[in-house]
């Protein structure tokens, strides 16, 4: 009975879950969904090169080639990914790097990390010891280059210590192309395509051109994007969203508006005592095209000024069927969705969106999410690309699909990496195991008795995901849409993520425990469906 225990794991844990045969297999349906970065690379790297068996398994030397190639294209300054190169390739331009790295010693603290995504206050302890380094040499490359990263982490284009930072000149190159990728990975886009001749000159992997493949997109140069899209998947065919981005820029996606008013939709919202986002919330649906969808607002035991914002929101929507519903509890998140959505207007609508309370959504979002719909019958939910709310827009989430089920674990891809911004790359349609569901669409007529979102997980906290994994189980197909951009607040901080408190951590971990028994009964068929994805990436 202890082996069935289940342990509720972090990012990446699974991978000590299973063999060298399952990691590879998790990191093919990796590559299937996202693009590795470098977290990823370096993880995956570690992870097969310390299994006994990886000097023998036939995939060990292509993946590990690919993997390394990845990790330098994104670190030309990251030591250990340089370390690691040089012992697997001895390449010995790599070894004179590191050599020159040893006249800039830095402390290790300095080059981890990990913990400032969370934690402001570690990056600004970090920050004010890496310009103490610089400032006493102010050629210290690795200082700049960690400095640069924090800048990365805020938005930053770079801050003032650049203005006194003198490139070593053997660095020249090397820091060129560091800020390439740091101007292109926040979407600065002239800054970036003034690196970009210099750095064209220098070998090129699939990091690069995917980089400049949307610098060009957003310039506008379609043909160039899809010359560097083009020559990226001939260097490494696995990557799946490149070729989902590349066959939306070739082929537009077009919002069929026509279906506004010829579909019977109802837009549901749920609140408790957020009557500040909830304003907001209701004040960007009102600038966003809805034909004649109307609007459910569910205050879920409100004792703020709630009700008073949802009542002078009905002047925002004069010709809209406008209605809402006051519970003096909380019933928490899953059961406010259902209460809404067994209201007799909404058991009658062909398509039911559910949308947070603290959320800014463009004008097309309801015809891109009813246009899939219409192009895809067997769509049971829609749903979108999520950034955060500060400037520039950091992705919260994507999309995630099943990646591992054994005895030990039913793991899901992550929904996104961890501070990467949104530049255009994973602005496609497709299929997918799970959508956020800040912001989704549902098709009544696949859900018998209508939603139906699992109390098990109340307050709050993955019954979006149980639901749309529920879907998958059954059969029905769930669909992301990256061409509509929700921006959603929660969690936001000038990019950085809030600490969880030791209660909201074990409502997660007690969730995410729950969820693995509930999908236990079924590992058979999230093997078929991981088996289904498995056979996309060979396609």
């Amino acid at each position: 009975m202890a082996n069935d225990t289940y342990t509720p794991t972090d990012r990446f844990d699974e991978l000590a879950l299973t063999d060298l045969d399952g990691v590879f297999d998790i990191l093919e349906i990796y590559c299937h969904n996202l693009l590795p970065d470098m977290e990823a690379c370096l993880v995956f790297l570690s992870r097969i090169l310390r299994d006994s068996g990886a000097a023998s398994h036939p995939k060990t030397r292509d993946w590990v080639a690919l993997l390394v190639r990845k990790a330098l294209a994104f670190g030309p300054f990251h030591a250990q990914c340089l370390g690691l190169a040089h012992k697997l390739t001895n390449d010995p331009s790599i070894g004179a790097r590191l050599e020159r790295f040893q006249s800039f010693p830095l402390e290790p603290s300095l080059l981890d990390f990990s913990s400032v995504m969370n934690d402001p206050g570690k990056a600004q302890r970090k920050r004010a010891k890496l310009l103490a380094v610089l400032q006493g040499m102010p050629g210290h490359i690795l200082a700049a280059a960690q400095l640069l990263q924090l800048d990365y982490y805020s938005g930053s284009e770079r801050g003032a210590w650049a203005d006194s930072f003198i490139v070593p000149k053997f660095f020249q190159a090397e820091w060129n192309y560091r800020l390439f990728l740091h101007y292109a990975g926040l979407g600065v886009v002239d800054k970036a395509m003034l690196l970009w001749p210099g750095v064209a000159k220098m070998p090129l992997s699939e990091v690069q051109l995917n980089l400049v493949a949307e610098l060009y997109a957003r310039n506008g140069e379609t043909e160039k994007a899809l010359a560097s899209y083009n020559e990226s998947l001939q260097l490494d065919p696995r990557q799946t969203p490149v070729r989902y981005r590349l066959a939306e820029l070739e082929h537009p996606t077009r919002a069929d508006h026509a279906l506004l008013a010829q579909r019977d939709v109802c837009i549901c919202l749920y609140s408790w005592n957020k009557a500040d986002d909830l304003e907001k919330t209701l004040a960007s649906l009102a600038q966003t095209n809805l034909g004649k969808a109307k609007i459910r607002v569910l205050l879920n035991g409100c004792t703020d000024r709630s009700p008073e914002v949802v009542e002078a929101a009905r002047a925002l929507f004069p010709d809209t069927d406008y209605g809402s519903v006051v519970l003096p509890v909380n019933i928490g998140a899953p059961a406010a969705r259902n209460w809404l959505g067994s209201l007799p207007e909404v058991r009658a609508s062909e398509f039911v969106a559910y949308i947070d309370d603290d959320v800014e959504l463009p004008r097309d979002w309801l015809a891109h999410f009813l246009t899939i719909m219409q192009n895809h019958p067997k769509t049971t939910v829609v749903g979108c690309k999520v950034v955060f709310g500060s400037e520039p827009r950091m992705i919260q989430y994507l999309y995630r699909a099943f990646s591992l089920a054994c005895a030990l674990g039913i793991k899901l891809t992550d929904p996104c990496q961890i501070a990467q911004f949104d530049v255009g790359q994973y602005d496609f349609i497709r299929t997918t195991d799970n959508v956020m569901g800040c912001c989704h669409l549902l098709r009544m007529a696949h859900l018998e008795h209508g939603p139906q979102f699992d109390l098990r997980y109340s307050p709050s906290q993955l019954d979006d995901v149980a639901h749309d994994l529920a879907v998958r189980v059954r059969g029905g197909e769930v669909r992301y849409c990256g061409l509509v951009k929700c921006i959603h607040h929660q969690n936001t901080g000038g990019g950085f993520k809030r600490r969880m408190t030791s209660a909201q951590l074990g409502q997660v971990l007690g969730n995410d425990t729950k969820l693995f028994y509930c999908l236990r009964e079924n590992i058979e068929r999230i093997r078929e469906l991981m088996q289904e994805s498995r056979r996309g990436c060979a396609g």
